[in-house]
């Protein structure tokens, strides 16, 4: 197969989304299929070897979000070369722009979303305004041209896909889920006690950054909080830094930098709001370190008992309280690091994964 796969982010400027892609990408050319890449066009775009084209834009909505004019000119050369267009994002209005020139007729080849993120409602007093507003703009203007004119929706969590069909009347017979995947034997293993509770992700209110504060009470003072990631609430860390003393705020790292972290930690924490499918909690069961998130998206798939906690959203005193259990009985903790291990070894494996992306593909082309 000839595919078009469209990622609005990339590297250096995402993280978790520009993984995933291209770890699709190389599974899917190493399977003998090509693959072009269409990105926003940024400084310093690093294509990873692979066929990369950038394609200008406006503006970046909300900091994230590239816009840009008669899209379909900018594309079009590459609609015509490929068998199936493929969407690879969140609700991002590029991506939305492309989905509706498939229900306008004007692309006649499939379009495939493979869809990365949530649609939780992000109505809790925790959340900015400008969050809420900006989840009532998504919802309204992009997610029904998404679910709705493109020929296929791949998502990684079961739960958002009920909700697609629920909230926005996508057939189900046009909907799959498919894990998220990793290569499982190049993650570190967990291998002894750094007295570490971890955290990966982008300083943002849908993370819980709101909750650091708890966290860090329930931690103790001779065990550090590792926060990887930056983002427009780091003033907000740094003002928590003055009264504890045991945050380690590293910031922004190379993939290869943040799993020897993980590897090194005892916990992985995310007290977010919102997600699809967690890249970082599926990283932690990989390298043997249990998780404690809040069960939102497909959390409830990612881990399973005895491999972590998924807690009832957003009980802060319960996920307090899960946290310190595994801070003290470092027994509980290394039994379900070798649990999480094993889980993502059998499902989460790009040797497990990878069959059934293939599968949905060929049979849309088809």
């Amino acid at each position: 197969m000839k595919i078009l796969m469209v990622c609005p982010d990339w590297f250096p400027n995402s993280a978790g989304l520009a993984q995933s892609c291209y770890d699709t990408c190389k599974q899917l050319i190493n399977n003998g299929h090509e693959v072009k890449i269409i990105v926003a066009k940024d400084k310093q775009i690093d294509s990873k070897g692979l066929d990369v084209k950038e394609i200008p834009f406006l503006t970046r909505l909300g900091g994230r979000n590239p816009f840009t004019f008669k899209i379909f000119d900018k594309i079009k050369t590459d609609v015509e070369w490929c068998d199936v267009v493929c969407l690879f994002s969140y609700m991002y209005i590029m991506n939305s722009q492309i989905a509706k020139l498939r229900c306008k007729g004007l692309i006649k080849k499939p379009v495939v979303h493979f869809y990365r993120g949530s649609l939780e409602s992000n109505f809790l007093k925790h959340v900015s305004l400008f969050t809420k507003l900006s989840k009532m703009a998504y919802d309204k203007f992009l997610a029904k041209p998404m679910f709705n004119c493109v020929d296929r929706v791949i998502s990684n969590s079961g739960p958002t896909l009920a909700l697609m069909e629920e909230k926005f009347g996508a057939e189900e017979s046009r909907l799959s889920y498919v894990k998220n995947a990793l290569y499982v034997k190049n993650y570190p293993l967990w291998s002894e006690e750094n007295k570490r509770v971890v955290f990966i992700g982008r300083l943002v209110d849908n993370k819980g950054v709101c909750f650091f504060e708890k966290i860090l009470e329930s931690i103790p003072s001779d065990w550090k909080f590792t926060i990887i990631g930056g983002g427009p609430l780091k003033k907000k860390v740094l003002k928590l830094k003055q009264r504890f003393n045991n945050i380690e705020l590293i910031g922004k790292v190379p993939h290869k930098e943040c799993l020897r972290i993980i590897s090194e930690s005892d916990i992985n924490v995310l007290p977010t709001f919102a997600e699809g499918s967690p890249r970082s909690v599926m990283e932690a069961s990989a390298c043997g370190v249990p998780s404690v998130c809040f069960a939102v998206g497909d959390v409830i798939n990612t881990i399973p008992k005895n491999c972590g906690y998924a807690i009832t959203p957003y009980n802060i005193e319960n996920f307090c309280s899960k946290l310190r259990t595994l801070i003290e009985d470092k027994e509980l903790r290394e039994r379900m690091g070798r649990n999480s291990r094993q889980f993502v070894e059998e499902h989460m494996d790009w040797s497990v994964v990878y069959p059934q992306i293939e599968e949905i593909l060929k049979k849309v082309v088809e």
